[in-house]
């Protein structure tokens, strides 16, 4: 009987670890990002004739740089979710005299009189400095409205409407 016991679980051991890790459920997983993360903002302040050093300063430093041709760089980004498909994007920059003459990849480049204008609204958000600390007794007190009362906070758009 142990030697029953024994080979059911020596060959149900072999068969668990032949399994897939990547597919069993309730497993989390990283997100995995590398590379360079192009945006279309990025590609948008790219101009013809820019000099290497104003490109690195809009894309940061390329992923590759080839030794045999150091006027092409590659920015290439890839994605993995931990539950899904990879994503990978890849941008190509070609330069002629140490000028940027042209951009290739997968994000396509749009034309600056087409982008959508965005308003950026900003708000202002009171933070008090200090939190007045309560003991246990004092915060049961304030919880049922025996207690004593809060001051109001007032934003400084509502002060100066009033």
């Amino acid at each position: 009987m142990k030697t029953f016991l024994i080979c059911i679980i020596a060959s149900f051991a072999v068969l668990i670890s032949a399994c897939n890790k990547d597919k069993i459920p309730g497993v989390y997983r990283i997100d995995i990002q590398q590379g360079n993360n192009v945006t279309q903002e990025m590609l948008n302040q790219l101009k013809p004739d820019m000099t290497k050093r104003q490109v690195t300063y809009i894309m940061g430093t390329p992923l590759l740089i080839d030794t045999f041709h150091p006027d092409r760089w590659d920015y290439i980004y890839s994605f993995h979710p931990g539950n899904g498909s990879r994503e990978q994007r890849r941008i190509t920059l070609y330069f002629e005299n140490d000028l940027l003459k042209r951009v290739e990849g997968d994000i396509r480049t749009v034309a600056r009189d087409e982008l959508p204008q965005e308003d950026k609204k900003g708000s202002n958000v009171v933070v008090p400095l200090s939190e007045k600390k309560t003991g246990l007794f004092q915060g049961l007190l304030n919880t049922i409205g025996l207690g004593e009362e809060e001051p109001e906070i007032v934003n400084d758009d509502e002060a100066e409407k009033k």
